[in-house]
């Protein structure tokens, strides 16, 4: 059996999820070059170059795996399932209701062709999460995703994924602490909460917990070495993880935030609510608590009206925040979405966009070599991630990437203390050296 996984942290254990499915129906890994029995395929559907590479990577295993059992999942699977269905040698198309009940679907044999292969439900009267046993190992990674987690309540004029996960709902509490334990005793020194929008976590239970309770709750457990929090909407940045951020330094000095526009009036357009202003004073607040804190962001470049001195709004906001870790999507319409249809005469030349994506990336490598040199000569906890001809390489807390040179008695997953002593900007990475014995 082989999982194929895209897109974000919540696919991602998704994915986890039905690999061991897979082995408790007596599915084995397929080894590195050999055929699978049953590939399954879990897709993204965020851009529509997000569809295009899922369709590729359909293609590809139908001709990698020439005798496997296809089956798509994911969100593309949720959004486009006829177009799915027609690729060579799909056998099923789950929807993201459906992907957690794979067994319950995969029949010793179905139609070829029809509907009869499509198991795609509508997600938008959705309350609950599915019931699922925990995972217990997150394949050969050196962290584990927590899903806490799913869906969306937001109706950002960009996006279609509220529609293809469903409303928000949040997992109890006690379910994210059972599936942390599980992760703790099978040894992950760090654990990452991740969801749809996490920053809505928690409103939908009984007693309406909030993000920082959860994480507080995790962080008591024995056996934590680091908790990371993924990406957020900086306005749901609340007092309680603010002073949780600057008390606990097991909480990993990163944030990643949706942020998509530093201009105001762009900001509305998208469906993103109040201005950049507020954005700035949380972030202000976030760096009060926890002066070492390292900040990414999510940005769509030319959405549709935006001009040259409102794409300088986002690069100002983005040195003045000093945001060094960015994700910067070019815009492109998806249907079905309210900026599908905004006039013809908004929208920005495909040049423009690309120039503009540029630009904005190069000033986060700015950014980026700024606060990587600031920290040389200063300790961090670095987490390997993959060992290479000897050479550890990882993260540290503020999600920077680290080559650690004399790593040869270290094992993935280890969470080691090193003294940063250089900046490498071609590989955009910083080398450092044990702190002390250790392995």
């Amino acid at each position: 059996m082989t999982v194929l996984t895209m897109g974000c942290r919540v696919n991602q254990y998704e994915s986890a999820l039905l690999g061991q499915g897979g082995a408790a129906q007596g599915y084995r890994p397929a080894r590195a070059g050999e055929q699978a029995e049953l590939v399954v395929i879990n897709t993204c559907s965020v851009t529509g170059e997000s569809d295009r590479q899922a369709r590729q990577l359909i293609r590809r295993a139908a001709r990698d795996h020439p005798d496997a059992r296809i089956v798509v999942t994911g969100c593309y699977a949720q959004n486009a399932p006829e177009r799915v269905a027609a690729l060579p040698r799909v056998e099923l198309v789950l929807g993201n209701g459906e992907k957690t009940r794979l067994w319950e679907h995969l029949r010793p044999s179905l139609a070829p062709e029809g509907a009869d292969k499509i198991r795609v439900g509508d997600l938008s009267a959705v309350t609950r999460v599915t019931e699922q046993p925990p995972v217990a190992q997150f394949g050969d990674r050196a962290r584990a995703f927590l899903q806490v987690q799913d869906g969306c309540d937001r109706a950002c004029a960009y996006c279609v994924i509220p529609r293809l996960r469903g409303p928000s709902r949040s997992f109890p509490v006690e379910r994210v602490v059972d599936q942390a334990r599980h992760f703790l005793e099978s040894g992950y020194e760090e654990l990452v909460l991740t969801g749809v929008n996490l920053g809505a976590y928690g409103r939908d239970l009984a007693g309406r917990p909030t993000l920082a309770a959860l994480a507080r709750e995790i962080l008591a457990m024995e056996g934590v070495g680091r908790l990371r929090i993924s990406s957020l909407d900086p306005l749901d940045i609340d007092a309680d993880l603010i002073d949780l951020l600057g008390k606990n330094p097991r909480l990993c000095s990163h944030l990643h935030l949706s942020i998509q526009s530093g201009d105001d009036g762009v900001r509305r357009r998208m469906g993103r609510g109040r201005g950049r202003d507020e954005v700035l004073a949380r972030i202000a607040r976030v760096r009060a608590a926890r002066p070492e804190v390292i900040l990414g962001a999510d940005f769509i470049v030319g959405f549709p009206s935006e001009d040259e001195s409102a794409f300088q709004r986002t690069l100002e906001l983005t040195e003045a925040a000093e945001l060094a870790l960015l994700h910067v999507f070019p815009y492109s319409p998806r249907p079905e979405t309210p900026a599908a249809s905004l006039p013809r005469e908004l929208l920005v030349p495909g040049e423009e966009i690309r120039a503009r994506a540029w630009r904005l990336r190069q000033a986060g490598d700015t950014l980026l070599e700024q606060v990587s040199r600031e920290r040389i000569g200063g300790e961090e906890e670095m987490l390997i991630e993959n060992l290479e001809n000897g050479i550890g390489i990882g993260k540290t807390s503020g999600f920077l990437t680290m080559h650690l040179p004399d790593a040869r008695d270290a094992w993935r997953g280890a969470l080691v203390p090193v003294i940063i002593e250089s900046f490498d900007p071609k590989n955009k990475s910083l080398t450092g050296r044990l702190r002390g014995a250790f392995f």
